[in-house]
C-alpha cells in the first residue's frame, strides 16, 4: 500500500477509535500589493505537533518571469508587477485572477483582484471547513461517515461526497452559513439542489482568506485538532491531481492543495511551506475559458511559476 495511503489510513482507524469514546453530550490597475500586520501563527507548530491519531476524541468549539522591485518596504518582489500586460496578451480572451499572502512578511500580491470567477472543486476545502467545524461544534471528532466522504473528496476530487454532505448538513443554506462562518464576502452560493455547488463565484482573496484560517490558523473558528485533519487531507492529494501551485516549488517543500477543475474552469489553490523555520506562502489561482485543460492547467503553472520566483529565491538553500 502506497506510504500516503498507509497514513490516511491509520488517521481514518485513529479517528474511528477515538470517536467511538466520545460521548454525544457535548502600476497598472490589475495588480496591488498591500501589508497586513503579520500575526502569530501555529504553521510550523502545526506540522511538527502530534498526528491527528492524538487528537483529544473532545475538541473545543514564451515565458516572461520578471518580477518588479517591491512595492512596500520589506516585502519580496510582487510577482505580477511588469508582467500583468503580457499575462493579459498572452492568455486574451481568458479570465485570470490570483492572489499571494507572504506569511513572512504578512505583504499581499494580487493579479485582477475585481474578478469573481467558478470555483470548481476548489468548493470543496469549503465543505471541508464547514464538516470540520460542525463536528467541533458539537465536540467530537468527525463520524466514519463523514471522514469517508471527506478523504476521497480532498484527496482524489470525488464529487458526491459534496452532494452528500449537502444532504446531510442543510442544503444550500448550511453552504451559506459555513461562507458566512469563515468571512467569505465575495464568494457567493449557487448550490441549490446540492448539484450547481461547482458555479459557486469567489475571488482569490477570499480563497485565501479561507486557508489562512483552515490550515495556517491565524484566526477563525477550527482549532487545532480541526486543522491538523485539513493539513492531512490536502497534503495527501493523488499524484495525478498534484499540478499547479505546486509548479516551481522545490521538491523538499510541503504543498498543501486543493484543485479545480470543470469544463472552461482551472483553478489551483493552497500553503506552500519549506522545511526548516522559514515561513512560506498561501497563494490562489483562478482560471475561465479554456479550450481544454491541458491549456488551462500551462497557464495556471506560468502564473506559479511568477509567485516562486518571486516568493522563494530569498529563501536560503530554495534553489
Amino acid at each position: 500500500m502506497p506510504p500516503t495511503a498507509t497514513r490516511l489510513l491509520v488517521v481514518s482507524l485513529c479517528i474511528l477509535a477515538l470517536a467511538a469514546c466520545t460521548t454525544t453530550q457535548e502600476s497598472d490597475r490589475e495588480t496591488s500589493v498591500t501589508t497586513t500586520e503579520p500575526q502569530a501563527t501555529t504553521t510550523k507548530a502545526l506540522q511538527t505537533s502530534t498526528s491527528p491519531s492524538t487528537i483529544p476524541a473532545t475538541t473545543q468549539p514564451a515565458e516572461e518571469t520578471q518580477v518588479g522591485p517591491p512595492l512596500v518596504a520589506g516585502c519580496r518582489p510582487d510577482p505580477f508587477r511588469g508582467v500583468s500586460v503580457s499575462l493579459a496578451s498572452q492568455y486574451a480572451g481568458r479570465d485570470l485572477t490570483a492572489h499571494v499572502y507572504d506569511i513572512r512578511t504578512g505583504c499581499e500580491y494580487a493579479f485582477n483582484p475585481e474578478n469573481r470567477q467558478p470555483t470548481a472543486s476548489v468548493f470543496k476545502v469549503m465543505v471541508m471547513a464547514g464538516t470540520l467545524l460542525e463536528a467541533q461544534q458539537e465536540s467530537r471528532l468527525p463520524t466514519e461517515g463523514e471522514w469517508n466522504l471527506m478523504l476521497p473528496m480532498i484527496t482524489e476530487s470525488a464529487n458526491e461526497p459534496v452532494r452528500a454532505l449537502w444532504r446531510s448538513f442543510g442544503a444550500s443554506p448550511w453552504f451559506r452559513e459555513t461562507g458566512e462562518a469563515f468571512g467569505l464576502s465575495d464568494t457567493s452560493i449557487t448550490a441549490d439542489g446540492g448539484s450547481a455547488w461547482g458555479a459557486t463565484r469567489t475571488s482569490a482573496s477570499d480563497q485565501v482568506r479561507l486557508l489562512r484560517q483552515v490550515l495556517l490558523g491565524e484566526w477563525g473558528p477550527l482549532n487545532e485538532a480541526s486543522r491538523s485533519l485539513a493539513l492531512e487531507l490536502m497534503t495527501s492529494v493523488v499524484p495525478d491531481q498534484a499540478w499547479g501551485i505546486t509548479s516551481g516549488v522545490p521538491s523538499s517543500w510541503t504543498v498543501a492543495q486543493k484543485n479545480g477543475f470543470a469544463g472552461q474552469i482551472i483553478n489551483s489553490i493552497g500553503w506552500v511551506d519549506p522545511p526548516g523555520p522559514e515561513e512560506g506562502y498561501v497563494v490562489a489561482i483562478l482560471t475561465y475559458g479554456w479550450p481544454d485543460h491541458a491549456s488551462g492547467i500551462a497557464a495556471v503553472e506560468h502564473i506559479s511559476r511568477l509567485v516562486t520566483d518571486a516568493m522563494i529565491d530569498s529563501v536560503p538553500g530554495a534553489r
